[in-house]
């Protein structure tokens, strides 16, 4: 019996040796996030009605930040629902821009029709998720 014994503790001892793991530890950078509440009269036109917009003023949204990070925009009409952008409501097309400093949300009709606005207050969520650019 001593002759299995030991080949089979040297087998355990070169497994448990040679199979080290090593642990690595991964940095999370949380994402940022801003709010902004549109209210029904700041909506802007200067094409005489056909779309609509709203600026967001992000100076959390630099140079570097717009050209290498992911941009999500959200809206919620009230209800405290997120929806994410861009999306069609109510024949009305919902889409949004970003430039350094700024997030535009554009409001336009679908195929011509005629552009529908919220009626209240909405709550636009702006995320800013940190990215590694690779060329």
């Amino acid at each position: 019996m001593k002759k299995w014994l030991y080949p089979l503790l040297m087998v355990v001892v070169v497994l448990f040796t040679a199979s080290g793991c090593t642990k690595t530890y991964n940095e999370v950078v949380p994402s940022t996030t801003i709010l902004a509440t549109v209210a029904a009269n700041q909506w802007l036109t200067d094409d005489g009605g056909k779309t609509y917009y709203f600026l967001v003023q992000t100076p959390e949204l630099s140079q570097s930040t717009a050209q290498s990070d992911g941009v999500v925009v959200a809206m919620a009409r009230g209800n405290g629902v997120f929806e994410a952008l861009p999306e069609v409501y109510q024949n009305t097309s919902f889409t949004y821009l970003y430039e350094p400093g700024t997030v535009s949300i554009e409001a336009a009709g679908v195929n011509g029709a005629p552009v529908t606005l919220p009626s209240g207050s909405i709550t636009i969520k702006i995320t800013i998720i940190p990215a590694n650019a690779t060329n």
